[in-house]
């Protein structure tokens, strides 16, 4: 399925409620800290839309920026999953077993796909991604040094195929390479992404607080 197609269907689609989360990064004042997603909770749709942000147990709205290790593990029933602008990273085996998942959107602000991400995930057909190729190649997959050739790569809007194909390593996630890479493809509320950054003066350690999500 073409992007603007699919642009359509992610505009019908509320946010997913019922996702289960928990803090994505450590801190001494947890109650303003970013979330991601740990389990699918009581939803039971088969199209989630992961929200920008959420409600934490401190009743604090903030950004959901992560998908859990085994978040959506065995969940054979999920045929979509739309990320949102917000989301850095995806967690080892977070949709391995997602028998029936046919589309995934990734934001360009993706920066980690752990381990079997996408193990038995065999219908996977469609990954929409806000970025460019130079983009994607940035991907850090958690990998063996093993290179694999993907599916066609898709310039976005207007689809149009890049002949070139893209080599990424990968480790676990041998799915993708049967997979379209849609390219250039902006996600609706890309304007209100709010990632997670700390200082100290003019120094980034943001690292410094990071936990294995």
């Amino acid at each position: 399925m073409n992007y603007p197609e699919y642009k359509k269907i992610i505009s019908a689609t509320p946010e997913t409620e019922g996702l289960e989360y928990q803090l994505a990064v450590l801190w001494l004042n947890p109650s303003r800290l970013p979330i991601g997603v740990v389990s699918l909770g009581s939803c039971t749709d088969k199209v989630i839309r992961v929200p920008l942000e959420a409600v934490n147990r401190y009743g604090k709205k903030v950004p959901v920026i992560a998908i859990g290790q085994q978040a959506f593990n065995g969940s054979t029933e999920v045929t979509d999953i739309i990320l949102s602008s917000n989301i850095t990273k995806i967690g080892d085996g977070a949709f391995a077993g997602c028998s029936s998942l046919e589309r995934i959107t990734l934001p360009i602000g993706i920066k980690q796909i752990g381990e079997n991400t996408f193990a038995g995930c065999t219908k996977l057909r469609d990954i929409y991604y806000e970025g460019t190729l130079e983009d994607w190649q940035r991907i850090d997959f958690h990998d063996e040094r093993r290179e694999i050739k993907f599916g066609r790569l898709i310039a976005g809007t207007p689809v149009q195929e890049i002949v070139s194909e893209s080599l990424v390593r990968l480790h676990g996630n041998t799915e993708l390479k049967h997979a379209n890479i849609h390219l250039r493809c902006e996600l609706p509320n890309a304007k209100n992404t709010k990632q997670f950054f700390a200082k100290a003066g003019k120094k980034d350690i943001t690292k410094a607080f990071e936990q294995k999500f």
